[in-house]
């Protein structure tokens, strides 16, 4: 990995703000995140992370939670933010570059869509991964994560419009608990 510092001078503060061992930790965690989509997607060999554009979604992150922080008074952010200010830059910066054409042009025309859906999707399930859905409440997950989807890729964004969609469907969960007696 390159130096940060000799490449981006602009972002001298949030170096020393943070740290080049938090903000290097954060870029190889998200490209390694990136690497395995790929393998996984099988589109190793059609698309590539782009190093200098996952690193300004990295640097662009860190500025908005140094803003956030400051504007809020707080010392830390929560996970919703954290999922929904890297998802935005990631969907901003755009680090995922096709490199081959194929067959899979229209799938790969997303793949940046993908990669952030597909993060997010993680998240939202990750502390219920082994819980069996009944078909109804199958069904309406998926729809969700279809619009969820269709957003990231055909409308407007931003972080705060990501953050509120993870907390609705938390608020759903809860409400769903409820419900159930849970």
């Amino acid at each position: 990995m390159k130096n940060i510092e000799s490449i981006y001078l602009n972002y001298g503060e949030l170096l020393e703000e943070f740290g080049d061992d938090v903000i290097s930790s954060r870029y190889a965690f998200l490209y390694e995140e990136a690497e395995e989509f790929l393998r996984s997607q099988g589109m190793t060999g059609e698309v590539t992370v782009n190093e200098v554009l996952m690193m300004h979604a990295v640097l662009d992150y860190f500025s908005d939670v140094s803003r956030l922080k400051k504007f809020h008074h707080i010392h830390h952010i929560n996970e919703i933010k954290v999922v929904a200010y890297e998802s935005f830059w990631l969907l901003r910066r755009k680090p995922l570059q096709v490199c081959a054409q194929g067959q899979q042009d229209d799938l790969l025309a997303f793949v940046n869509e993908k990669f952030v859906f597909s993060r997010i999707a993680a998240f939202l399930v990750k502390e219920h991964k082994n819980l069996v859905l009944k078909q109804e409440d199958k069904k309406s997950f998926v729809n969700y994560l279809d619009t969820l989807y269709y957003y990231l890729k055909y409308r407007q964004y931003d972080p705060q419009m990501l953050e509120l969609m993870i907390l609705g469907f938390k608020a759903g969960e809860i409400w769903g608990g409820q419900k159930e007696g849970r």
